[in-house]
C-alpha cells in the first residue's frame, strides 16, 4: 500500500469515528502518545469503554479533531511532556479543546510489563477520565510555559552548551602543554595571550587549530549573555 493510500484509509477510519459521535452530547476524551511524525490515540466518549487506539499523522489529527470539536461542546485531550515541547497543547487549545500535559510516568498500573503505544494511549485516556470526573490527582499536571519562557530556556541552554563546548576544547590545549612538560598559560586562546605563547612551533600549529574556535565561540557566549540580561530587565 502506498502513502496516499494509507493516508485515505487512515482518514476514513476517523471520519468513521466521527460519525459514531454525531448526535450525541457525552465528553470525549482523548489519550494521546505523541511521537515526531504521528500520534496515537485513545478516545473516550462518555463513561463508555475506550476505543481501540489509532496511530494518526499529525495533519491528519489536527483536521479531524478540529472538525470534532465543532460538533462537541467539551472536548479534552492529555499527553505526556516529551522532547517535542508543548506546540500540539497550544495547537488543540487554540480549538477550544481542553489539552492537559502531564509529567511521564508509569502507565503500566496492572503491572503487566507490556509497553506500547496504544496501551500508554489508553492509560492516558482513562486517567484524563477520572480527571474530568473530578479526580484532581489522578494527573501530574505540568505548567504550560509561555512562549517567551520558552525562548528564554532555549537561549540559556545554548549558552550553557557553547560555555561546555568552550571549557572541553579549552582542556584539550592545557593537557596538551601538560603532556608535554609546559605549564598551561591561562585563557591561553585569547588573542594576546595566544600571541604570546612560549611553546614548540609545532604544539603552536595544533592549537591554533581550535584557537580561532574558542575566540568564536566566546564572542556567540558574550551575545547570549547580553541577550539574558536584557530578557531578565525586561
Amino acid at each position: 500500500m502506498n502513502n496516499n493510500d494509507t493516508e485515505s484509509s487512515e482518514l476514513s477510519s476517523h471520519e468513521g469515528t466521527r460519525r459514531q459521535f454525531n448526535g450525541s452530547k457525552a465528553v470525549i476524551k482523548l489519550g494521546i502518545d505523541v511521537h515526531q511524525d504521528f500520534y496515537v490515540v485513545v478516545i473516550q466518549e462518555g463513561g463508555t469503554n475506550p476505543k481501540p487506539a489509532q496511530r494518526v499523522r499529525k495533519e491528519a489529527f489536527l483536521h479531524w479533531v478540529a472538525k470534532l470539536k465543532q460538533e462537541r461542546a467539551e472536548v479534552h485531550a492529555v499527553y505526556e511532556a516529551c522532547g517535542f515541547g508543548f506546540g500540539l497543547q497550544r495547537q488543540l487549545t487554540a480549538l477550544g479543546i481542553q489539552c492537559q500535559v502531564v509529567c511521564p510516568q508509569k502507565l503500566d498500573e496492572g503491572n503487566k510489563r507490556v509497553k506500547t503505544d496504544g496501551l500508554d494511549a489508553k492509560a492516558l485516556c482513562l486517567k484524563l477520565d477520572r480527571f474530568v470526573q473530578g479526580n484532581r490527582d489522578a494527573l501530574a499536571i505540568i505548567r504550560i510555559p509561555t512562549q517567551e519562557e520558552e525562548q528564554k530556556r532555549a537561549i540559556h541552554r545554548q549558552r550553557e552548551q557553547l560555555v561546555q563546548a568552550r571549557k572541553r576544547l579549552e582542556a584539550q590545549g592545557r593537557s596538551l602543554m601538560v603532556n608535554h612538560g609546559m605549564e598551561p598559560a591561562t585563557n591561553w586562546w585569547k588573542p594576546r595571550t595566544f600571541a604570546l605563547l612560549s611553546v614548540p612551533e609545532w604544539m603552536k600549529e595544533l592549537l591554533a587549530n581550535s584557537q580561532p574556535i574558542l575566540v568564536a565561540l566566546q564572542e556567540k557566549i558574550r551575545t547570549l549573555t547580553q541577550q539574558l540580561q536584557a530578557a531578565a530587565g525586561s
